[in-house]
């Protein structure tokens, strides 16, 4: 590698703009609002969970459906989403896909979130490595979900790493296409000295620019990276 970590992540936010992520959905309008300084209230903090669960393998807008047909049927809460079957849960988030699977993850986590009483603080309290146990624990809940919810919807310092993630920084050469999540994880906590909210908006960052320019078929040519990435050095020549 030839740029430091910590320039990437100014690089990318002068280009940017801060994200404002956890994005909220507003079933009136049935889109997502940024910037919003969540979590605002637990209310929040759940939604971050149930969209963490949501997004898996499925880009956001298709998520933000399944968010907004939930709320407007009136059961977007723990008690009500818990008491729903799963029937009815998975119809209203067919846009999400593996929707019948999601609807599984879901009822699962309520049944963990219900030993806390439906009720975020208590669960906060612990030590964050015991936090991201207990999530892990809970069946269709990965390592990239749990630590959604921990960093977004808890404000816990820990780094969510994905497929942008290993794929954008592989190409710059920080670390082998081959990392694990956790090897990834390691290098971002050893190597970037941020606080929880250069956190959040460094993996939003990272989203962003997977999405519309370090694709599985870059656009190495609209990149204002490539200049430093190993692999549109070795493509452009």
């Amino acid at each position: 590698m030839n740029i430091e970590l910590s320039s990437v992540y100014k690089l990318l936010k002068k280009k940017y703009g801060s994200q404002g992520w956890w994005p909220i959905v507003n079933p009136d309008t049935g889109k997502s609002e940024y910037a919003l300084g969540v979590p605002r209230n637990t209310d929040d903090i759940f939604e971050i969970a149930i969209g963490a669960i949501l997004t898996q393998n499925v880009a956001w807008i298709n998520v933000e459906k399944g968010i907004a047909n939930l709320k407007r049927a009136g059961i977007f809460s723990p008690q009500s989403l818990l008491k729903a079957k799963e029937d009815k849960i998975a119809s209203l988030i067919t846009s999400t896909g593996y929707y019948n699977q999601k609807a599984k993850k879901i009822k699962n986590f309520l049944q963990w979130f219900k030993t806390y009483d439906f009720n975020f603080q208590n669960f906060s309290k612990l030590k964050i490595e015991e936090m991201r146990r207990q999530l892990l624990e809970i069946k269709g809940i990965g390592p990239e979900t749990a630590d959604s919810i921990l960093l977004y919807g808890l404000k816990k310092k820990i780094f969510v790493v994905d497929a942008y993630t290993k794929r954008i920084f592989s190409r710059l050469g920080f670390f082998p296409e081959s990392y694990s999540y956790e090897q990834m994880q390691e290098f971002f906590h050893n190597n970037f000295k941020g606080n929880v909210s250069s956190y959040n908006d460094f993996h939003a960052l990272i989203v962003v620019h997977g999405k519309d320019i370090c694709k599985n078929d870059p656009l190495c040519g609209q990149c204002f990276l490539n200049s430093y990435c190993i692999y549109c050095l070795d493509h452009l020549g």
